[in-house]
């Protein structure tokens, strides 16, 4: 803490006479002198703040006793610190003459006599042996070089500090001080260092006094330190040189006169002379010399790291300098030096960048045809992996061993025709970027482009639903599907992006809620523009009390959750197939599939279907979708028109002689199918997936919002209902064509047993086939049908009460101004300001003979 104190003093009067050199530099006469002081004012004051902010402390509490001896010590230094600041005026008032100079000495040393505190509070075992050491080698230094013994005369103890730490340079009488000179000691070295902008600040050889006669360019100030650039420019080129008349001093030598020659620098064009440290030094070495060299790596001396002074063998030391190798080194780094300096592009940093650039630009061209092969595999979804796909690729070799995968041969195809590729692939070296690694470094960094494209623009939406599936995947792991769906400003059309795949093995409902904010965030997707939330409506999704709706609405309150309708119309279907009749009659179409799945039955079947008189657009009979109901359409569709090939089929293998229950199976089904509860059961379900499946289809769709989907669920609830209204007359269509099929294979129509206690089916007191299974099945099976669709979109009707009102023009305001409290936040404007809107909107609607059908519609209208 001491020495941090001491370097704090210090910068507060070298940055003082800093200013004092800088001013002096600039002024060319008193007023302008007087000037430069007033505008240095403001700069000084704000600078004597922060020095009035000097930390003075002990290291450690340790060191004080008691809290008297602390409280004594604190207002010592508080003194110390406003001693400083009021004493010590700006050195720039004073004026630079002899009198003046010595004034600020004066007043300087006067305050540095209290510095008696830092020995008080510190306590002698602060001032080891380095430091007794520096101050007196400060106190010796200040009193050579100006006369003064800043100690007043007394030896300097640990116990005491009175030593003049800064002293500017005395000057001769009546001259003005043009560039004063600082000299002090570094806290952690013995070295002088000169604080004049004119005087080399690490040398160690200097025992002359430095003063203002020396040229800035004097080669002195360059030696034995790390030199920069425009440093070497300078010395190469600005370095000083003496003029011809130039007085050398003398130096007495064996009772001789010696001193440097002028005709030196002309002879050995290396040569430059140092006034400072009179003197010699080969500039060149000084310039680029390290700082050993030779053999067994001895260090430099004369000429290089000290200056050359035994002038009386100066020739034949110069001639034998010129010789040296680290010389001649230092010649030629001069000359490619100075070249790079005319001509910037020869510069080794400038060719290793153009070199490097030109390899970037190599290495992009070679890799462009490997990123295509890999999105051509993507978008064909073809696998990029083959049997063995690691080594060389040989374009010229049409026919490998095994086969290694579809992106290495559409490499080879390619570079066929792409000579660049080509002696790419074949030339010599490991990286090629066809390696496995390289394959899922190029999908991730696809995976990444993509995925920053479509946050870019969901953030720029500043609206945004997210939709979230799961399923596991072949390796049994949990994968949740994470979709963003927007509307894009720029072309006013809605999207839904698929975002990422992410692994889970929490399925809670807080778990999956976390999972999904977590990723959003991850994305880079801002979450506060979270405005739905689509999903099944599984327990741990759904749930109002801890599903992932619930969680989600905790932390985005108008995220509204909304289940998928798609879903919804699934779940109608599936659970209107609960009649008995109508699961019965599933049933068996899937175990029909099941059974002819093997070959052998399978070719029955396929030449039974050949040879039918019919004209035939199914080749086989389809599976029944597990999860999706209404795309059971398809299945019972294709089985009703291969219907007959299918009893024919039967009947050929019923009378298999195999020892297998084959035969046994064969017959069992074909009894099934042809009783008048299936037949009837079977184009009863045709007839109404007919009407699900078209809904189903445009509940997939992108472009569809919540009004749309409500209107295509109203508008099949509707026909459904006049289909039920008409029931005599449709289902009598539905019987006609059971009746011609059953007919074909002399089975009549028939009602079953029919007993006065029934509770396993209807118990219709009837004669008539007709109306028995026109009550007991299809009236029954399109009730179900209705009320399943009405009860699954409920909540979604609730949901779009209030927006229902901003597309009729009757709408209620009162919905309207729920709507408005609900999203307060995205208003800017006032609640009459937007009722206000909304009427216009309403009359806008009015005019219109073609009104918008959906939300998107409205908002291309909408100015």
């Amino acid at each position: 803490m001491f020495f941090a104190c001491l370097q704090n003093i210090y910068d507060y009067f070298a940055h003082s006479h800093r200013r004092w050199n800088l001013l002096l530099e600039k002024s060319k006469s008193a007023e302008s002198f007087t000037s430069l002081v007033n505008e240095d004012q403001n700069v000084y004051e704000r600078e004597l703040e922060d020095t009035n902010n000097i930390s003075l402390h002990a290291d450690s509490e340790s060191e004080i006793e008691n809290d008297d001896q602390k409280n004594e010590n604190t207002s010592k230094m508080t003194s110390l610190k406003k001693n400083i600041s009021n004493k010590v005026k700006h050195p720039l008032h004073l004026k630079g003459t002899h009198d003046q100079c010595n004034a600020f000495v004066t007043e300087a040393k006067t305050v540095w006599s209290n510095v008696d505190i830092f020995t008080d509070v510190l306590g002698p075992a602060e001032f080891p042996k380095r430091t007794k050491k520096m101050l007196l080698q400060i106190n010796e230094n200040i009193t050579e070089n100006i006369g003064i013994n800043m100690s007043s005369n007394k030896k300097i103890k640990q116990s005491s500090f009175k030593s003049f730490i800064i002293a500017p340079v005395a000057c001769p009488s009546d001259q003005t001080v043009e560039s004063p000179t600082l000299q002090i000691l570094e806290p952690h070295t013995t070295k002088k260092r000169s604080l004049s902008p004119n005087i080399d600040e690490s040398n160690t050889f200097s025992d002359k006094r430095v003063d203002e006669n020396i040229n800035m360019y004097d080669i002195g100030m360059y030696t034995n330190r790390v030199l920069k650039p425009h440093e070497i420019e300078e010395i190469l080129q600005q370095i000083w040189k003496p003029e011809n008349n130039f007085k050398f001093p003398v130096t007495v030598s064996c009772k001789k006169n010696l001193r440097f020659q002028f005709s030196w620098l002309s002879k050995f064009t290396w040569l430059a002379y140092s006034l400072k440290f009179d003197g010699a030094f080969c500039k060149f070495c000084v310039a680029f010399a390290n700082n050993e060299a030779g053999t067994n790596s001895q260090p430099l001396g004369a000429l290089v790291k000290k200056p050359f002074r035994n002038w009386k063998h100066a020739t034949e030391s110069f001639r034998n300098h010129s010789s040296l190798q680290y010389h001649l080194k230092c010649l030629s780094d001069t000359d490619n030096f100075l070249n790079i300096k005319k001509n910037p592009s020869l510069s080794i940093e400038n060719q290793l960048d153009s070199s490097h650039a030109k390899q970037v630009m190599e290495n992009r061209k070679n890799i462009i045809p490997i990123i295509e092969a890999i999105l051509l595999c993507g978008q064909q979804n073809l696998s990029i992996r083959g049997h063995r796909d690691s080594g060389k690729i040989e374009v010229e070799n049409s026919e490998p061993r095994e086969n290694d995968g579809n992106f290495r041969n559409i490499l080879k195809y390619r570079a066929l025709g792409d000579a660049n590729l080509k002696k790419f692939l074949e030339s010599p070296g490991r990286i090629k970027y066809i390696s496995p690694t390289s394959q899922n470094a190029i999908i991730d960094a696809c995976n990444s482009v993509l995925l920053s494209k479509i946050v870019n623009r969901v953030n720029k939406a500043k609206c945004f639903t997210f939709l979230v599936d799961e399923t596991a995947d072949i390796a049994g792991i949990e994968q949740v599907s994470i979709c963003a769906r927007y509307v894009n400003r720029e072309t006013c059309t809605l999207h839904e992006d698929f975002l990422q795949f992410v692994p889970t093995a929490d399925f809670t409902g807080k778990g999956l809620a976390t999972l999904i904010l977590d990723n959003l965030k991850h994305f880079g997707i801002e979450t506060q523009y979270l405005r739905g939330q689509g999903f099944d409506g599984a327990a741990a999704m759904s749930g109002k009390y801890n599903g992932v709706q619930y969680h989600i609405k905790q932390a985005h309150p108008l995220a509204v959750y909304i289940h998928c309708s798609a879903h919804s119309l699934n779940l109608a279907v599936s659970s209107s197939c609960g009649i008995q009749s109508i699961r019965n009659c599933l049933g068996i179409v899937g175990k029909l599939r099941d059974f002819f799945i093997f070959p052998k039955r399978k070719a029955v079947l396929s030449l039974a279907i050949e040879q039918s008189e019919n004209v035939l657009s199914k080749r086989s009979l389809k599976r029944s979708c597990e999860t999706r109901w209404i795309e059971r359409y398809h299945s019972i569709n294709d089985f009703l028109e291969l219907f007959e090939s299918v009893v024919e089929a039967l009947d050929i293998i019923s009378e298999w002689n195999d020892t297998s229950d084959t035969s046994h199976k064969a017959q069992s089904l074909r009894s099934s199918i042809l009783q008048s509860e299936f037949i009837i059961a079977l184009h009863v379900t045709s007839k109404v997936f007919g009407f699900g499946l078209p809904l189903s289809k445009q509940f997939q769709k992108i472009n569809i919002d919540l009004k749309m989907a409500m209107s295509l669920a109203q508008d099949t609830s509707d026909e459904l209902n006049a289909f039920r209204e008409n029931a005599d007359s449709e289902f009598h269509e539905i019987f006609i064509k059971a009746k011609n099929i059953a007919n074909k294979f002399e089975s009549l129509l028939k009602i079953p047993r029919i007993s006065n206690v029934q509770k396993n089916r209807m118990n219709i007191k009837t004669d008539d086939p007709e109306k028995y299974y026109r009550i007991s099945i299809f009236i029954p099976y399109i009730d179900s049908f209705i009320n399943q669709l009405k009860t699954r979109f409920i909540d979604h009707k609730t949901i779009l009460n209030g927006f229902q009102s901003l597309f009729d023009t009757k709408g209620s305001e009162d919905d309207f101004i729920k709507l408005i409290d609900t999203y307060k936040e995205e208003f800017n404007s006032p609640t009459s300001v937007v009722l206000g809107e909304f009427k216009l909107w309403q009359r806008k609607l009015s005019n219109m003979s073609d009104k918008p059908n959906n939300a998107i519609d409205a908002l291309n209208i909408c100015n």
